[in-house]
């Protein structure tokens, strides 16, 4: 999986530090494993950019928040 096609807005790290979410103009949210830099998952479902992300303390989920007024809460195990 390739990075980001717009520019980041936004970066946090999971509680443990093993990895990091990153939240972008492509619309998209991306999860990153920080030992190999390779990207985990590709969150899709904003319609426009995102511009935060932040896990919730468990790691185990994330909430995203973008310019088209959402707020989106994913379960990273499904």
């Amino acid at each position: 999986m390739a990075g980001h096609t717009g520019r980041v807005h936004g970066v946090a790290f999971s509680p443990d530090g093993r990895r990091l979410v990153s939240a972008s103009s492509d619309r998209t949210v991306r999860v990153w494993d920080v030992d190999t830099g390779t990207c985990e998952a590709v969150l899709k479902g904003h319609t426009d950019e995102v511009f935060a992300a932040a896990f919730h303390p468990d790691g185990k989920r994330l909430a995203s928040a973008g310019r088209d007024r959402a707020v989106w809460l994913w379960d990273l195990a499904t």
